[in-house]
């Protein structure tokens, strides 16, 4: 059985944690894996561009890296700076630009490329279910993410490069239940989204199972985008 060759960036989040663990479990899967907290920087194209070239027979990348306004404080004030949305855009645009780009030219044995927005990547949070209001430019970043993977699709699809990302619904994790309560007001299936629910989508768009899904923004949301 010929391996696939798998970079995981931001192994050490909430969805990373669930696909790493998955991941390394696979026969099948030679996984390379990397995150922010060892410095890894998206953002640092010659630094980027070095890994890539150094691990060229990548098949598939996984970017579960970003910034996320539930492990930030950026939005305690009634409204964000400038200075927060470049933040944003930094990381969850930016970063997510370089990986497609880089890993198109150096990654000779690219097939896909898989990113991640959000419910708030396509529409407005539904602000009364949380205590503290999401953060606007974690909003416009992840609308950009999904524009993005609609651009690069199309420019990479005749090389045989996919490009889709997920946009995830709420991830099970010990939220309050009151905001679980009212967050499954909105969710036909009555549940969050679960490891097994993340793990099984990713390793079907790590394969050639996949090959003819292109430039889509993939809700796994339980419904929730349908009301």
């Amino acid at each position: 059985m010929e391996k696939r060759t798998i970079l995981l960036i931001g192994h050490k989040g909430l969805i990373g944690g669930f696909l790493y663990k998955f991941f390394l479990k696979k026969k099948d899967v030679r996984l390379l894996f990397v995150d922010k907290k060892h410095n890894f920087d998206l953002s640092n194209r010659e630094n980027l561009k070095k890994y890539l070239i150094k691990n060229s027979g990548i098949n598939y990348i996984i970017n579960a890296s970003g910034k996320n306004d539930h492990v930030d404080n950026s939005k305690k004030k009634s409204f964000e700076s400038e200075k927060i949305l470049e933040e944003y855009i930094r990381e969850n645009v930016i970063g997510p630009k370089n990986v497609i780009e880089l890993s198109s030219v150096h990654c000779k044995k690219l097939k896909s490329v898989i990113h991640f927005s959000s419910l708030y990547g396509q529409k407005s949070p539904y602000h009364p279910i949380y205590k503290q209001k999401k953060s606007l430019s974690y909003c416009i970043s992840k609308h950009a993410m999904e524009g993005l993977t609609k651009y690069y699709a199309t420019m990479l699809a005749k090389k045989k490069i996919r490009i889709n990302n997920i946009r995830v619904g709420g991830v099970e994790n010990n939220q309050p239940k009151i905001f679980v309560k009212n967050f499954l007001k909105k969710t036909p299936s009555n549940r969050m989204v679960k490891k097994n629910d993340l793990v099984n989508v990713i390793d079907f768009l790590c394969s050639e199972k996949s090959n003819y899904i292109v430039g889509e923004n993939l809700s796994l949301d339980g419904g929730y985008n349908l009301w």
